[in-house]
């Protein structure tokens, strides 16, 4: 009637799959590719390296000058306008006109608009 077809089942090629060196070595290199993450997002996320700028408060920056003489003159000007400014020097940014958080808005557009060029 019909053919039975028969399967050999060759258990000698199951048996050698897997090696000790293989059973090792996975977990070995999983453990290390880990421990190799970990340094990498340990040393991204240290606090050591970066830069913390100064907080002055209720003040904001709202202009940065070259020297002193330039952050007293905008910031003179910013208070014959109402604005209640002061100047502070950075280590970092240098020369800066602080102005009060409520006020800072208005004082960026003053002197946005004190530095275009005067029409003739």
């Amino acid at each position: 009637m019909g053919h039975i077809l028969r399967q050999e089942v060759h258990t000698e090629d199951m048996t050698n799959s897997g090696s000790v060196v293989d059973y090792l070595f996975v977990p070995l290199f999983t453990l290390l590719a880990i421990g190799g993450l970990a340094l990498i997002l340990r040393w991204a996320h240290s606090p050591g390296k970066r830069i913390r700028l100064p907080s002055y408060g209720m003040l904001v920056p709202v202009a940065r000058c070259k020297d002193q003489h330039g952050a007293d003159v905008t910031a003179q000007r910013l208070r014959a306008r109402g604005v209640r400014a002061n100047v502070a020097h950075d280590e970092i940014r240098g020369w800066l006109v602080l102005a009060w958080k409520t006020q800072a808005d208005v004082a960026r557009a003053w002197i946005a608009e004190g530095q275009r060029p005067q029409r003739p």
